[in-house]
C-alpha cells in the first residue's frame, strides 16, 4: 500500500463565470519533506548505518548546497565555573566574521583547553588527558544555535534512483557521477564556503477539490463519478509509479528552486510531452505540489538565487496552462 496521506476541500455554493475548464472534483498531489540529512561527501557511506532512511522514507532525492565557512578561534577560548565562552569565524568572501557564544559548563570542571589546528574546522576539548568533545564546526553550531549563517544556499538538486530499493540510495550516491562532478565544481568555485549534501524524502499527501460552486449537467457529473472512482483508487491504493513520483517531484523542485548548476526543468516544467511523469496528465491531475519545513527538521533556511531564505516553502504547479485549466487552488 502506497505511504501517503489524503486532504479533502469543498468549494462553496457560489455562482459564478467560469474564465477557464474545472472538473467537478479536481486531484493534487502534494510532496512533502518528510526527511532530511545533511552531511559532507565523506560521510555518505555512514548513512545506512544510522537507519534513518528506511522503506516508508526512502531517500532518492538530493541537494548539493552551499553555506559560508566556519571555524573555531581556538585562542579565544575561555573556561569558568558557569559557561564556556567560544569563538567562531564564519567566512564572507575571504573576510572573516566573528561571532561569541557562551555555553553552560556541565563539565563540573574549570580545568579545561580546546584543541584545533588548520583550517580550524574540528576542535577538541580536553580536561586532564580526557577528551571531553570531538566534534566539526559546522554541526556542532547546527546543533547548538541558530543564525543566517546557518542557512543553505540550494546549487543543484538531483535523484539517485535505483532498483535495489531506499535503503541503498545513499550508498549509490558515493559513486554516483554526475554529483561527484556538481561537488567537485561547487568546491572549485566557492572556496569560502563549505559544500553540502542534504538528503531528502518526500512523503505524497493527495489533495481532492470537490467544486460546489459550478452548475455542471447530470452528464458532466455522471462522468465524474466514474473518474474520481478511478483516480481515487490509482492515488490511494494502487499508487503512482515510483520512478515518475521521484521525477515530477525533482522537476517541481528545480523550477522552484531555480538552482544554478540545473539545465532541465528550470523552464521546462510542467510540460504534457515529458514521459518521465505521465501518469499525471494520464489521470488529469490538476497541480503538483512540493512542500519543505526545514527550520525544526534541520535549524536552517533552504534559499537561491531566485528563492528568498524561509523556513518553510510551499508551491503548486499547475499540469496545464491556465487558458486549459483552472487552478483548484484558486477559490475565489
Amino acid at each position: 500500500m502506497p505511504h501517503h496521506r489524503q486532504a479533502l476541500f469543498v468549494v462553496g455554493n457560489l455562482t459564478e463565470p467560469e474564465m477557464s475548464k474545472r472538473l467537478p472534483t479536481e486531484f493534487a498531489i502534494n510532496m512533502n519533506l518528510e526527511k532530511m540529512m545533511i552531511l559532507q561527501q565523506p560521510e555518505l557511506k555512514f548513512v545506512s548505518q544510522f537507519n534513518y532512511f528506511d522503506e516508508y522514507n526512502p531517500c532518492h532525492l538530493y541537494f548539493i548546497c552551499k553555506k559560508p565557512r566556519l571555524t573555531i578561534i581556538p585562542e579565544k577560548f575561555e573556561v569558568t565555573n558557569e559557561y564556556l565562552k567560544m569563538t567562531f569565524g564564519i567566512n564572507r568572501k575571504g573576510i572573516i566574521e566573528e561571532i561569541e557564544y557562551k555555553f553552560a559548563n556541565n563539565f563540573e570542571t574549570n580545568d579545561i583547553q580546546i584543541n584545533s589546528s588548520y583550517p580550524f574546522n574540528i576542535f577538541q576539548l580536553v580536561s586532564q588527558g580526557e577528551q571531553l568533545v570531538d566534534a566539526k564546526v559546522s554541526p556542532f553550531l547546527q546543533t547548538y544555535v541558530s543564525g543566517e549563517f546557518l542557512n543553505l544556499e540550494v546549487l543543484y538538486i538531483g535523484q539517485s534512483y535505483g532498483v535495489e530499493g531506499a535503503r541503498t540510495a545513499p550508498d549509490r550516491l558515493v559513486s554516483h557521477s554526475t554529483l561527484q562532478g556538481i561537488y567537485s565544481e561547487a568546491i572549485i568555485n566557492n572556496p569560502d564556503s563549505e559544500i553540502y549534501l542534504a538528503l531528502a524524502s518526500f512523503s505524497q499527501i493527495n489533495l481532492i477539490m470537490m467544486d460546489g460552486r459550478t452548475k455542471f449537467s447530470k452528464e458532466e457529473l455522471k462522468e465524474d463519478d466514474i473518474r474520481r472512482k478511478k483516480v481515487s483508487d490509482k492515488l490511494n491504493w494502487e499508487g503512482i509509479n515510483e520512478q515518475q513520483k521521484i521525477n515530477f517531484t525533482e522537476a517541481a523542485l528545480i523550477k522552484y528552486f531555480q538552482p544554478r548548476y540545473n539545465k532541465i526543468y528550470k523552464d521546462s516544467f510542467p510540460n504534457p510531452a515529458h514521459s518521465t511523469y505521465s501518469e499525471c496528465y494520464e489521470l488529469d491531475i490538476n497541480s503538483v505540489c512540493i512542500e519543505l519545513q526545514t527550520h525544526e527538521m534541520i535549524n536552517c533556511c533552504m534559499y537561491s538565487d531566485e528563492v528568498k531564505p524561509a523556513p518553510w516553502h510551499m508551491h503548486h504547479f499547475l499540469l496545464n496552462s491556465e487558458e486549459e485549466r483552472k487552478s483548484m487552488f484558486e477559490i475565489i
